[in-house]
């Protein structure tokens, strides 16, 4: 028995079933869709442009100088300290609150002549494609010593160059002006977090420990004193 079904139509005869209609000429070759496209976008190169360049040469143009807002986190830096040392103690606690492990600290003892810490980082380094700009690294350090500007059009042509040293953290504190800077934005108190006081201020504030101690010490020195107060008090009260 031999097989009366007809044959399939070819592909150039067959009809779209979504339109019902047949493909013309044009449509197979796609070049009307390819004029629309190109006459659009050059309908839009005569219009007046409405994006921003913010390229960074006119600082008093808002249109070429984006000015970020307060407590945007940009370029990392180092701060130093009234002596103009690198203020970091080397204590890796900002290492430890990375969440994106990108800060590499090696901590060397420091020079005899710096009398106010035991240690300062030899080597410092922040791999800036890894980090993800979260602030916590100024956050935990306890001396101040590292914070994030409100630089962002720093570029680079290579991965190399985006990871800082210590010696370009120090240098771009220096150029953005901050490398004597202090933390003003945070009324907690945490040290670096006051503005106009230095670490050894803040070194020998009695800690939350020491002032609980105290305001526990102060109902019983006020016992001692009441037992202390001669007796005619008590034989006025009777």
């Amino acid at each position: 028995m031999t097989d009366q079904s007809p044959a399939p139509a070819p592909p150039d005869e067959a009809k779209h079933e979504e339109s019902g209609r047949e493909q013309t000429l044009a449509e197979r070759l796609y070049l009307p869709e390819i004029a629309k496209g190109l006459g659009n976008s050059f309908r839009h190169i005569l219009r007046k442009p409405f994006t921003v360049d913010y390229d960074g040469t006119e600082r008093g143009d808002p249109g070429k100088y984006h000015v970020p807002p307060p407590g945007y986190r940009g370029e990392h830096y180092l701060k130093k300290d009234e002596e103009g040392h690198v203020k970091c103690v080397a204590c890796f606690m900002c290492a430890a609150a990375c969440p994106a492990e990108c800060i590499h600290i090696e901590a060397a003892p420091t020079p005899p002549d710096w009398k106010n810490r035991e240690r300062y980082p030899i080597r410092f380094e922040i791999d800036l494609l890894r980090c993800i700009y979260c602030g916590y690294c100024e956050e935990a350090c306890p001396v101040d010593a590292i914070a994030l500007s409100p630089v962002y059009n720093v570029v680079s042509g290579t991965r190399e160059e985006k990871v800082y040293g210590r010696d370009r953290l120090l240098a771009d504190g220096e150029r953005y002006g901050l490398s004597l800077s202090q933390h003003h934005y945070r009324p907690d108190g945490i040290p670096g977090a006051v503005p106009g006081s230095t670490w050894g201020e803040l070194a020998t504030r009695p800690t939350a420990k020491a002032e609980s101690a105290k305001t526990k010490e102060a109902p019983q020195e006020e016992k001692k004193q009441a037992e202390a107060q001669p007796q005619q008090i008590q034989d006025w009260q009777i």
